[in-house]
């Protein structure tokens, strides 16, 4: 008994977690273990849509490269009783200097999209910028938002202007506080990982997405079973894309 005693007192168990993507995510150390889950979970078209650049990705490697030059400078004997990550931006505090960019078609990974982010940089108490090529629309992430959430939206320099001018107020009226403006897409760029995986948006079903699809049922369930992805901030308008830019 006093050895049974002896293990409580150094051994703890560990909870059973039942759902399957908080054990997952438990084990994730850093981002580059979430994007090894994330290439595990999903087809590989739609991996590499997410995960590559366009034509040889020379910038995309230099991005990555410049951010493993960063490093932390050690500083020793300092008071550490009162640490503050924050920051403010626009008059309001950020408690990390950090914003979630824009991204399109966020639903082909996950059906609840951009959704999820939402509630993920309200938690991290950072502000997240929806594509208007986004998958939820402005009022649907809005109606998860909460008081505390920073919302920002990203939009095009279409020549239609009359488009350029709704987006922006419909963002307004839904509480978005900023605007981010895209002008380096006049031409959309050559994804080579789309090409050479035959991707494309929205998907054509193929032989080799059935046979993506039979390798990963956890994704191929959840696509099928969520209602339809579409372009929700755009849905009816035609010739929106980076060749209508100025």
């Amino acid at each position: 008994m006093a050895f049974v005693n002896s293990i409580r007192s150094v051994v703890k168990l560990r909870k059973l977690e039942i759902n399957r993507t908080k054990r997952l995510l438990r084990k994730a150390a850093n981002v580059e273990d979430l994007r090894k889950l994330a290439k595990r979970r999903l087809p590989i078209g739609v991996f590499d849509y997410i995960d590559g650049g366009a034509e040889d990705e020379i910038t995309l490697r230099k991005n990555v490269e410049a951010y493993r030059k960063v490093s932390f400078k050690p500083r020793v004997l300092r008071d550490m009783a009162n640490i503050d990550t924050s920051t403010s931006l626009f008059g309001r505090k950020l408690a990390f200097p950090l914003v979630l960019a824009p991204t399109g078609f966020t639903r082909i990974a996950n059906s609840e999209g951009e959704l999820a982010v939402v509630k993920a940089a309200t938690r991290a108490g950072i502000p997240f910028t929806l594509s208007t090529m986004a998958t939820r629309s402005i009022e649907e992430c809005a109606s998860v938002a909460e008081s505390d959430t920073r919302l920002w939206f990203q939009i095009y320099t279409w020549r239609d202007r009359s488009v350029v001018k709704n987006l922006v107020e419909r963002a307004d009226a839904a509480g978005f506080e900023a605007v981010c403006l895209t002008v380096d897409t006049a031409v959309l760029g050559r994804r080579e990982r789309d090409v050479r995986r035959g991707f494309t948006l929205p998907p054509e079903v193929g032989l080799g997405t059935i046979i993506d699809g039979v390798k990963n049922p956890g994704w191929t369930w959840d696509f099928l079973t969520a209602d339809p992805i579409r372009f929700a901030n755009v849905e009816g308008l035609t010739s929106i894309d980076g060749s209508t830019a100025v």
